[in-house]
């Protein structure tokens, strides 16, 4: 309040500095120590690693270390790269392997044959990889933030203006620490809407464009083999509507993306409405 007082974009610049540098602090944190509340993790040295995924970390030159996390609920099988810098990590987690490392007669009948087998998996962890190569963790936070800002310089411009208040009931003498009210459920919807639908157009082709990636580098087979398995281990629903996809959903159906390995390996045109 005191920064507000003093200038409204004092206020807007140490809130979006504040705002930066948390994001760059918890992305050293996630690459030094991982997210413990997800599961317990356990490095997994050269011995450790199958033949398939050796190959692959050093075939994208992966430099950052790597972690089996024995998560503590069954959530969706993934695997990602955390961190920055020096603080690199890659988080594999125990569902995304086949019957999660265990034998067969450690698990409950339902779950015997979920995950995937080394080629699958190294194919799995050539796509996440593929986001790190091309920056889509940076790209992300910086449109992130560059939305934010925009929001904050939209909300300087705007937050002492009579008109809201007056809108809101308030005669001539009125708080402006309302006016932060007043400007996020008025005037900000609109702005939060559109900035909201571009940062998951962008995040979607992401996954596009790491799929385009590894196809390059010899993989499309094995992440289209992956992709299926895990669709039949999770029945989840294949989405096919693009306009419930485009405002809805981050990342593009499996479906979708089988359809654009498919494209790629046998080089053909892609749909641009198969990608919105």
């Amino acid at each position: 309040m005191a920064l507000e007082a003093e200038s409204v974009w004092y206020f807007n610049l140490f809130v979006w500095l504040l705002l930066v540098v948390g994001s760059l602090l918890l992305l050293v944190a996630v690459g030094l120590f991982g997210v413990p509340c997800i599961g317990k993790s356990r490095e997994l040295k050269d011995s450790d690693r199958s033949e398939s995924l050796r190959k692959v970390l050093t075939d994208l030159k992966f430099p950052g270390r790597v972690y089996a996390v024995y998560t503590f609920h069954v959530g969706r099988p993934t695997a990602w790269v955390m961190g920055c810098f020096c603080c690199l990590r890659l988080d594999i987690h125990d569902n995304l392997t086949l019957n999660r490392g265990l034998g067969s007669t450690d698990l409950a009948f339902s779950h015997v044959g979920e995950g995937l087998n080394d080629e699958q998996l190294a194919a799995f962890v050539a796509h996440q990889l593929a986001h790190w190569h091309l920056w889509h963790s940076v790209k992300t936070l910086v449109m992130i933030h560059l939305s934010l800002l925009v929001y904050l310089v939209l909300f300087g411009f705007s937050y002492k203006w009579s008109t809201l208040y007056k809108a809101a009931g308030f005669s001539k003498l009125y708080p402006c620490v309302v006016g932060f009210w007043l400007v996020y459920k008025y005037l900000m919807r609109p702005f939060h809407t559109l900035t909201t639908w571009i940062v998951l157009f962008f995040i979607r082709h992401f996954e596009y464009a790491a799929d385009a990636y590894i196809v390059k580098r010899g993989y499309g087979e094995g992440i289209r083999s992956a992709l299926l398995k895990l669709f039949s281990d999770d029945f989840e629903f294949p989405y096919v509507d693009h306009w419930y996809l485009m405002w809805h959903l981050y990342r593009p159906s499996v479906l979708q993306r089988i359809l654009n390995l498919e494209r790629l390996e046998h080089k053909q045109r892609v749909s641009r409405l198969s990608l919105v």
